[in-house]
């Protein structure tokens, strides 16, 4: 009986929309298809691309600063001077978390005084671990290389950003003369041999690299005394405040801990802004397209008047006839979904591949407009549109309902 039902209510919704042709309800549906499918190639565009920000800016601050660090206390008002913390008082964290934590890697750094022609001008020298590859910094190269890490003894290299580069006219191969500014200086010439570039201002106007071993000597440290560790998430755990504090009860007393969204606060604050400002836009979306769907039932009911007359004569039940209404805008949402993701893929492929939207690197801290392709980033947009429509049609027709169209219809 339910299977009769239901093929009855296809058939008589399929020989609707084919009798509807050349009349204002076809053009309306029309309308209404093509609305959905921009706004659906409007939502998933704006996902991918939001994800895709989120995924970019915050694998640049994780690569060079990862999500936490612990250093002294006393390094907390002047983070630039030489603290020390010994290899053994972190040495526990892998073995507590190893489903949480991907490495810990040790850090030196300390204030420097970069001499050229065009100038003087201080940056911040940090030391990379000899014994962990760094081979995610290896993607923000531009020229060169990082410094040999690999030879028995510190070399004089050091890799600098292509803001810092440009702004001392220093060109790969360069050698500076470049000293501390401990109570004692101390002086040395380092050869450029990379030059690195995230558009991220905090790390590209400060930040320089080199082997830690060499600052481990111009602090005077021995070689188990380090500035702090970076402490690196693995891909599927967040940096959560419950995760802070199960880090901190391992560590001990005099060490603070700190996450880099605390740390480059000013770039969480930008991605927050703009994942408020497509949430709007998602919002007033798919409330034009909530308004397209209930205008073309009201359409729908006052063009078929005549039609709906007759099933109730027939012995029609309101029930069945909502069903009518409700099968054929399901098909128009599905079609315009359809033609909508065909349309932001097809967009979003393109820019992923072919890189046609640029960006200024000073405002948006990245050349070109990112694409997220991960299935889902496709899956969700998705399923919100088809949810939030498919729950605003049912509600449509239960005001409908409840406003006893059909019978007024009827004995007009």
């Amino acid at each position: 009986m339910l299977f009769q039902t239901i093929s009855w209510i296809v058939f008589v919704a399929n020989r609707v929309r084919q009798r509807s042709s050349g009349v204002f309800s076809a053009t309306i549906s029309k309308i209404v298809t093509l609305s959905i499918a921009i706004g659906t190639a409007a939502i998933l565009i704006a996902s991918m691309v939001l994800i895709g920000f989120q995924k970019e800016i915050t694998k640049k601050i994780t690569t060079f600063a990862g999500d936490f660090e612990i250093a002294k206390y006393s390094g907390l008002v002047a983070p630039y001077t030489p603290t020390s913390v010994q290899v053994g008082q972190v040495n526990r964290l892998m073995a507590d978390l190893p489903s949480a934590i991907e490495k810990v890697t040790a850090f030196t750094q300390t204030l420097m005084l970069i001499h050229t022609k065009e100038g003087v001008e201080g940056i911040c020298c940090k030391g990379v671990d000899p014994m962990v590859a760094h081979t995610a910094l290896e993607d923000y190269l531009i020229a060169g290389r990082l410094p040999d890490l690999t030879k028995a003894t510190y070399q004089n290299e050091c890799c600098i950003s292509h803001h810092l580069a440009q702004r001392l006219s220093i060109a790969l191969g360069d050698s500076v003369l470049v000293h501390t500014l401990h109570a004692t200086v101390r002086y040395r010439k380092l050869k450029i041999v990379g030059i690195y570039c995230t558009y991220l201002s905090d790390i590209d106007e400060n930040l320089a690299f080199c082997d830690m071993r060499l600052i481990q000597r111009l602090n005077n440290y021995s070689p188990e005394t380090v500035n702090g560790y970076t402490i690196f998430l693995k891909d599927h755990v967040k940096p959560t405040k419950a995760l802070r504090d199960t880090i901190l009860g391992l560590i001990d007393y005099d060490l603070r801990l700190i996450s880099t969204q605390r740390k480059y606060v000013n770039f969480y604050d930008w991605l927050a802004i703009i994942q408020k400002n497509t949430t709007i836009f998602m919002f007033f979306v798919l409330l034009v397209a909530g308004c397209t769907m209930l205008a073309t039932l009201m359409v729908q009911l006052m063009e078929r008047s005549y039609m709906v007359g007759i099933l109730k004569v027939l012995g029609g039940c309101d029930g069945q006839i909502y069903a009518i209404l409700l099968y054929n805008s399901l098909r128009t949402l599905c079609i315009g979904m359809l033609y909508g993701n065909l349309l932001g893929l097809g967009l979003c492929f393109l820019q992923a591949h072919y890189k046609c939207i640029t960006l200024e690197p000073a405002l948006y801290y990245m050349r070109y407009v990112p694409i997220y392709t991960h299935w889902k980033a496709i899956l969700f947009p998705n399923l919100l549109i088809f949810t939030t429509l498919f729950i605003a049609l049912y509600f449509s027709l239960k005001w409908l309902r409840q406003k006893k169209i059909i019978e007024t219809l009827q004995e007009g």
